[in-house]
């Protein structure tokens, strides 16, 4: 059960994944700043789930939709990125489906689209999480009395 890794090292996790596949490729996370430079990666995080499974034991879903923006995608000029776009997406599929955050954590549910001409993969990270038991204080003393017959 794991129980050290935060939201934020998967987050960076995915980052880093992205980074040594494509490194010349800027990533930017969470705000779409004005002025992006195409081409680039938006790693966007949507809401994380938690489900109880069993007792203390909890999974946890971090769900990515990993935006592509090409080259042109300011000025409209997508048609011919087309083909690169799908060509990016099949690398992808290898390089998120297992990413390295405190040990290798493979991804699920991986699927992508192109929508106004910029890639949408979507990928989830699934992790178990055990929650530490609460602490309670040790009994200092008891009395016990019996009787024979």
């Amino acid at each position: 059960m794991n129980q050290l890794i935060t939201v934020n090292d998967v987050r960076h996790a995915v980052s880093r994944a992205l980074d040594a596949a494509f490194p010349d490729v800027p990533i930017y996370g969470e705000e779409i700043k004005q002025g992006l430079d195409p081409p680039c990666f938006f790693v966007k995080l949507f809401p994380v789930v938690q489900e109880r499974q069993q007792g203390r034991r909890y999974i946890r879903q971090h769900t990515f939709d990993i935006h592509f923006f090409p080259r042109g995608f300011e000025t409209g000029r997508t048609e011919t990125a087309n083909e690169d776009i799908h060509q990016l997406s099949d690398m992808l599929y290898d390089v998120m489906e297992y990413i390295d955050c405190n040990g290798m954590i493979r991804g699920s549910g991986l699927r992508h689209e192109v929508v106004d001409g910029v890639l949408h993969f979507f990928v989830s990270y699934d992790l178990h999480v055990l929650r530490q038991r609460p602490a309670s204080s040790p009994m200092q003393a008891m009395d016990m009395e019996q009787e024979l017959k």
